[in-house]
């Protein structure tokens, strides 16, 4: 094996290392956003209809479909909720749940793999571009024959070793979302696209057609995964522009060549177009799902001037140049708070880098690397929180890139130097040398400085990833441990056990992927005097957060034999046996079966009354899901059937659109009543209704008739 292999495989194994080294702890936990995403991965394994929604995002569809609502599918194209995902990771990560069971190691597999994927690309992808002597830098002719005088092959690896050991994009490899999945499809895209480049400036030759057939492929190729990209993530929409960019300087500064390769070009385009229809065919039916996420995270966040959307642009160039060198991204969820983009040592040959592309004038492959560059950054400059380091994942093998050829640039000029003086003297310690061996001893030098600065980038990363960023107190809380954890208790709870949490909270798909589903946990406020109670025979446990002490009060008289559990620091447990049964027995004093239109039974109630209240308890029990929130009305008449007392209000905190069937809720109903009464008799009578259209959830149950009030 060679040693150009050699040293490629061993970045190899340290970027794989660097992303996959205690991948399922470090972060801890498992983030919403993660989270989601495994729901959906977890949902194609389990075969479920598409579209699925969690945490109330179908209210957002809705508005989404309007009067074209989609059909269902097992394949969709596009994953809806939480703001809108593309398709091609969750797929993935589908394949990595299916193999390997629903884990925080399984979501962060896919982007993990991706990133020591996009380390061996990067590799390729200078090697492609800069494989042309006017795109590297300058040879000296006197260090010909010397084992190092190859630069071109040595900024390619320095390059990936630059990714592999690149703090935002380990990060963002072991950070179960998919920005890093973009990465090796962004780099499959430029090697292909300057494989045919470089093909097509072959000089005629016997071996020029074959030459010309190999570049209309790559071209092809690289159109392919332009295309595919898009069903990836929302910044690869702005990728193209870097090769539209490309081509009108290509036009520009080398019409004739450009023109021999019109069909290419077109063909690379077309094939692009293709690959892409599926989904664009999808924004097109649905053009707010294109326009959704775009709009969020453009209009709001740090940094956002209101209605200026120019002047925000500008500002943020400053922050992401700021981001880069000194004042880092503060989300701790996506980095250190503060840490710069790049350690010390990387912004000098990231800033060297540019300087040498800069001077480098109108070289197609200079101006193509710093384009890239630029339309990678636009994610970030155009939208709030800039730097966000997440959305600038795009434009880490560029600046790999550039700090390589930076770093390769500083060499070079210290070789050149190193090895004129070598010339003038070639007698060293004495002794008299061979011009190959005095270049070689006076090598030694910048080969140990380059070795050391080397070693010293990838410390500031163990330093600052593994240990500084690892061992942060805030996160757990911010990668969402304790909901983790909580869900992990949950699932372990016997089969058929009836779940509830209280208080409600916004964000539950940690709690849902741990339990493997979804529909495993019911959540209610807990505010009011709604309990969730469980299905006959089956037994309930109750997780209430500490902050919610008035609910485990309610709870606890209410259930005076569950088992109490308060050692939990995230909830308090209480294990309730047949809890519908004990919760019945002690709260009905008259038994019904009414049922709204097969929707809802009423078990149950009780009346009494507490000085000019009159207090109406009632047990329901669902029958059937249902698709909407219904309200819930308790109405008392006189004996003309006018209205003297009313409660209107949905089932507190507990919407019927949450509820199970065969499950039974306790509600109680304050009713306050006129300071003064007319003789009875008087009806008491409960009901439903949709509250849009007004329209009664079939018929309204006579609770009693009562000559006085209790």
């Amino acid at each position: 094996m060679s040693r150009e292999r050699i040293m490629l495989l061993l970045i190899v194994l340290l970027a794989a290392f660097l992303r996959l080294w205690q991948l399922e702890a470090l972060p801890p936990g498992l983030y919403h956003d993660e989270a989601y995403n495994g729901l959906d991965a977890l949902s194609l394994v389990q075969g479920k209809t598409f579209p699925q929604f969690y945490e109330g995002w179908e209210l957002y569809a809705q508005e989404a479909h309007g009067e074209n609502p989609p059909e269902p599918t097992r394949w969709p194209i596009f994953f809806e909720g939480n703001y809108g995902r593309e398709p091609l990771h969750i797929y993935l990560m589908a394949f990595s749940v299916w193999l390997l069971g629903p884990t925080p190691f399984a979501i962060r597999l896919v982007p993990a793999l991706s990133g020591v994927l996009a380390v061996l690309l990067t590799y390729f992808a200078a090697k492609e571009l800069l494989n042309q002597p006017d795109g590297t830098v300058k040879r000296p002719v006197t260090a010909n024959r010397s084992p190092i005088s190859n630069l071109q092959t040595y900024t390619p690896l320095l390059a990936a070793f630059f990714l592999a050991i690149l703090v935002p994009a380990i990060h963002f490899s072991r950070f179960g979302l998919r920005a890093m999945v973009f990465v090796p499809v962004e780099m499959l895209t430029v090697i292909f696209f300057w494989r045919g480049y470089n093909r097509s400036q072959n000089p005629l030759s016997p071996r020029h057609r074959r030459s010309a057939n190999a570049a209309t492929l790559s071209f092809l190729t690289a159109g392919f995964f332009l295309g595919l990209g898009i069903y990836i993530y929302a910044a690869a929409r702005l990728f193209p522009l870097l090769f539209v960019l490309f081509v009108l300087f290509w036009a520009w500064r080398d019409w004739p060549s450009l023109r021999a390769n019109l069909l290419n070009l077109g063909g690379m385009t077309a094939v692009s177009f293709l690959t892409a229809l599926p989904i664009l065919l999808f924004f097109w039916r649905y053009p707010y799902f294109f326009v959704f996420r775009i709009a969020y995270v453009a209009n709001r966040g740090l940094g956002t001037v209101e209605d200026r959307p120019l002047l925000t642009w500008l500002l943020n160039v400053g922050r992401v140049v700021r981001g880069l060198y000194w004042q880092g991204e503060t989300h701790l969820r996506h980095n250190l708070p503060g840490r710069p983009y790049l350690d010390p040592i990387q912004a000098i040959f990231f800033t060297l880098g540019l300087v040498h592309t800069l001077r480098q004038k109108l070289n197609p492959r200079t101006v193509f690397l710093l384009l890239w560059l630029l339309v990678m950054l636009l994610p970030t400059i155009m939208s709030g929180d800039a730097p966000h380091f997440g959305r600038m994942t795009g434009a880490a093998g560029p600046v790999a890139i550039v700090a390589a050829l930076g770093a390769m640039w500083l060499f070079a000029v210290i070789r050149d130097r190193l090895s004129v003086m070598s010339l003038r003297d070639r007698f060293a310690f004495g002794e008299r040398l061979s011009v190959k061996s005095k270049l070689i001893t006076v090598y030694r030098l910048p080969i140990t400085l380059f070795g050391l600065l080397l070693l010293a980038s990838l410390s500031f990363t163990l330093r600052d990833y593994f240990v500084r960023y690892a061992n942060h107190p805030q996160l757990t809380a911010d990668f969402y441990l304790p909901d983790w954890e909580l869900g992990q208790f949950a699932a372990a709870q016997p089969p058929d056990t009836m779940l509830y949490l209280s208080p409600t909270q916004e964000e539950m798909a940690t709690i849902y992927f741990a339990l493997a589903n979804p529909n495993g946990l019911q959540s209610y406020s807990g505010t009011g005097e709604l309990v969730p109670v469980g299905k006959p025979g089956a037994t309930a446990v109750y997780l209430v957060r500490p902050a919610n002490e008035a609910n485990w009060q309610r709870l606890t008289t209410l259930f005076p034999q569950g088992e109490e559990d308060q050692s939990r620091p995230d909830a308090w447990v209480l294990v309730v046996p047949d809890s519908a049964a004990q919760a019945v027995d002690s709260l009905v004093e008259y038994q019904t079966a009414h049922s709204f239109a097969g929707q809802i039974r009423l078990v149950g109630y009780a009346v009494r009354r507490e000085e000019n209240r009159l207090l109406v308890t009632l047990v329901w029990q669902a029958e059937a899901e249902m698709a909407q929130s219904f309200t819930a009305f308790i109405h008392l008449l006189d004996g003309q059937n006018n209205i003297m007392a009313q409660v209107d209000r949905q089932p507190a905190g507990y919407p019927t659109l949450d509820w199970l069937p065969g499950e039974l809720i306790v509600d109680t109903f304050t009713m306050t009543l006129p300071e003064s009464l007319p003789p009875g008799p008087y009806t008491l009578q409960t009901g439903f209704y949709d509250l849009a259209t007004l329209t009664n959830l079939g018929d309204t149950a006579v609770l009693t008739t009562l000559d006085t009030l209790p």
